[in-house]
């Protein structure tokens, strides 16, 4: 069966809660849809380049409070599985570098969610850092589990065998009304799903500041993107994105 790689891109605009977050919104200095658009091409090179599938999900189907909630789907709509066996999904501020190596490749493990390292929950220690991620229903689990199993959701793998392990507590997401990154990492935790660790460098935050490693996957993060707009475009540019 093949692999699929899927964005979402619907404007938060047609939810009850638009401004659940602020990321990727137009303005005047920040064009998100050409932001989005330079994203979902970069993938469609890359899957093209491996021979994966891409899909560039801009109609709402699950349609609750905002567009973050609608990759759920992957884990409630049969359909998705009847045609691959694993399914990337990444945020529409992620970028695939040209020479980036084929992320299905490099973790073949079929058991598990595959998820990248993330030191903002590995490393927490101060009272701030834990403060930070260890909240809402995330009390339900041991700050260790947290800390272990913890990711930044803006890159990860799901194989049906993780989906299916999953499915029952992503489906709880309404009842559970939290952050979708909370209700994801809580129903890994709860689910006893296996992990596969992938390198941050498939999900790797403001590589365009000087003295970053070369990465596969450059992810604009943040709510300041906005304000670096230029500098990341230079970026992008630079490494012919």
């Amino acid at each position: 069966m093949k692999k699929c790689i899927v964005q979402y891109w619907i404007q938060a605009d047609q939810y009850s809660e638009p401004d659940y977050n602020a990321l990727l919104k137009k303005s005047e200095e920040f064009d998100a849809d050409e932001f989005a658009d330079r994203s979902a091409r970069s993938f469609e090179t890359y899957a093209n380049k491996y021979n994966h599938d891409f899909v560039r999900v801009t109609e709402k189907k699950l349609n609750y409070k905002h567009p973050t909630f609608e990759r759920f789907d992957l884990w409630l709509d049969d359909s998705w599985w009847e045609k691959y066996d694993e399914i990337m999904y990444v945020d529409s501020d992620v970028f695939a570098m040209p020479d980036a190596p084929d992320i299905f490749a490099e973790y073949p493990d079929q058991n598990t969610l595959k998820v990248c390292e993330h030191p903002g929950f590995q490393k927490a220690e101060s009272e701030a850092q834990i403060k930070h991620i260890y909240h809402g229903i995330l009390k339900e689990c041991l700050l260790e589990q947290v800390k272990r199993c913890g990711f930044q959701a803006g890159v990860f793998i799901v194989t049906k065998k993780a989906r299916d392990i999953m499915k029952r507590y992503i489906a709880k997401y309404k009842e559970l009304n939290d952050h979708d990154g909370h209700i994801l990492l809580w129903s890994t935790i709860k689910s006893g799903v296996p992990i596969t660790r992938m390198t941050r460098l498939f999900n790797y935050k403001n590589a365009h500041f000087g003295g970053k490693p070369p990465v596969h996957f450059f992810h604009a993060a943040g709510h300041k993107k906005s304000t670096q707009y230029h500098s990341i475009n230079s970026f992008l540019d630079k490494n012919k994105v």
